[in-house]
């Protein structure tokens, strides 16, 4: 028998790896989770999207499931609950056509009709070798970055999500992040970033701001601490390795 319960075209269907879960989602703008064996709806509909979701795929483990939708956005959602995992993902400047999870997790990757592919940070967790350690030591003021970052999705207790990118290269990351972090939620610090708004301004969390993009860069400015990898490359990206901020504004003196 057909699987009941969307209201308008489906546009995208996907199977667990399992084979016991079927995701779906569809022009009424919701995903939906389907026992793959009875056909009855897993739960309520995953809500959230504001216009057609054109793209959902499960994880591995089928523990999570991503949604791309035409309102340009990616989200992340728990298979269990339903409930969302952090803010949705934006960036692409149009609808959203196909939406994946890397095999391992880490890592989540869209396609828009952009023109461009977004690959998109799921949640941070440290983990490094030691000549990572040393080298980002090395290469920062203040130390104690997390380049070569490895990226899982979140379990209890586990996230550390204290650098901030705006670049595909780790090491460009802004480290010592703690007074600019302050008072942001911990399970979802990326998220507190702005897009970058029309007076070239980068705000951060509680609307500090962050720094500023001439005229002349904002078009190709598309990376945000969201976004490890856009493709095709050429767009701006920032090197904050160095970044003075906050109180210690005045160590840029000291270099």
């Amino acid at each position: 028998e057909p699987l009941l319960g969307h209201t308008d075209a489906v546009n995208s269907v996907s199977f667990s790896p399992d084979g016991t879960r079927i995701v779906s989602g569809s022009d009424d703008k919701t995903v939906r989770l389907w026992d793959a064996r009875t056909g009855e709806p897993v739960g309520e509909p995953l809500e959230g999207h504001t216009d057609w979701v054109r793209s959902v795929s499960l994880s591995l483990d089928g523990t999570r499931v991503v949604s791309g939708s035409d309102d340009k956005t990616v989200r992340l959602w728990d298979a269990a609950t339903g409930r969302p995992v952090g803010q949705p993902l934006r960036g692409h400047t149009n609808s959203i056509t196909s939406v994946s999870l890397s095999p391992d997790g880490t890592r989540i990757i869209s396609c828009s009709y952009d023109g461009t592919v977004r690959v998109w940070y799921a949640a941070i967790e440290q983990s490094l070798p030691n000549h990572a350690e040393d080298e980002c030591a090395a290469s920062s003021p203040h130390g104690s970055c997390i380049p070569y970052s490895t990226v899982v999705i979140p379990s209890p207790n586990t996230t550390d999500d204290n650098f901030i990118s705006f670049s595909s290269d780790s090491t460009h990351a802004l480290c010592d992040t703690a007074e600019l972090l302050e008072g942001a939620p911990q399970e979802d610090r990326r998220s507190t970033f702005t897009l970058l708004g029309n007076d070239g301004w980068m705000m951060g969390p509680n609307r500090r701001l962050l720094f500023w993009v001439p005229p002349a860069s904002r078009q190709a400015f598309r990376y945000n601490p969201q976004t490890a990898l856009i493709i095709p490359r050429g767009h701006v990206e920032l090197d904050l390795s160095r970044m003075a901020h906050g109180t210690r504004w005045q160590h840029c003196y000291d270099e």
